[in-house]
């Protein structure tokens, strides 16, 4: 399983595109696919993931892991807040 900004370097190369690849292009083509954010199975739709950021265009893949490997990492703690997060903001709102 492809996760992380792995997920979105396999889009880039299923695509058959070459870096430099704007964050427009990405949005255009695959704005509904679905990405996997961690090794748990988590997965966000890439428009939402890309809408997260002020990026423009990754350069190459080097770029795209340093640019996207932060928005992945704060996207899966948000999602691994565990059984007592999960209690405490349904019922505290925090």
């Amino acid at each position: 399983m492809t996760y992380g900004p792995d997920a979105v370097h396999e889009l880039v190369e299923e695509s058959g595109w070459s870096y430099p690849v704007s964050v427009r292009r990405l949005e255009r083509e695959h704005a509904l696919a679905n990405v996997q954010v961690d090794e748990k199975g988590n997965s966000i739709m890439l428009a939402e993931l890309l809408s997260q950021t002020d990026i423009d265009r990754f350069e190459s893949r080097d770029d795209l892991e340093s640019k996207l490997g932060p928005v992945f990492e704060s996207e899966s703690q948000r999602r691994n807040v565990g059984f007592f997060g999960r209690i405490k903001k349904t019922f505290l709102g925090g």
